[in-house]
């Protein structure tokens, strides 16, 4: 494989940091551990009474192969994918 073509080694798309913040279940990646979304994710789940799983440090990589980026603060990206050529 070339230098620069896998998520460990190559920089993030525009919007999306080198490091995201993800809960175990959680079906988005958050740029920020203090992001809204995540908060009142959380908030969801713990009056449901469902167990809150601890917000975790993730690389960018990583986390964008299994889930979505948030709507609120990754929305510099999803911009940049959804502009129309």
């Amino acid at each position: 494989m070339e230098l620069d073509q896998c998520a460990h080694c190559k920089l993030p798309p525009k919007g999306i940091n080198k490091i995201v913040y993800a809960t175990l279940s959680g079906q988005v990646f958050h740029n920020f551990p203090k992001c809204e979304y995540l908060a009142s994710g959380q908030n969801w789940a713990e009056s449901k009474g469902m167990n809150l799983h601890p917000i975790n440090p993730v690389p960018w990589g990583t986390a964008m192969a299994t889930r979505g980026a948030c709507e609120l603060c990754c929305v510099d990206y999803h911009n940049s994918i959804n502009r129309p050529e």
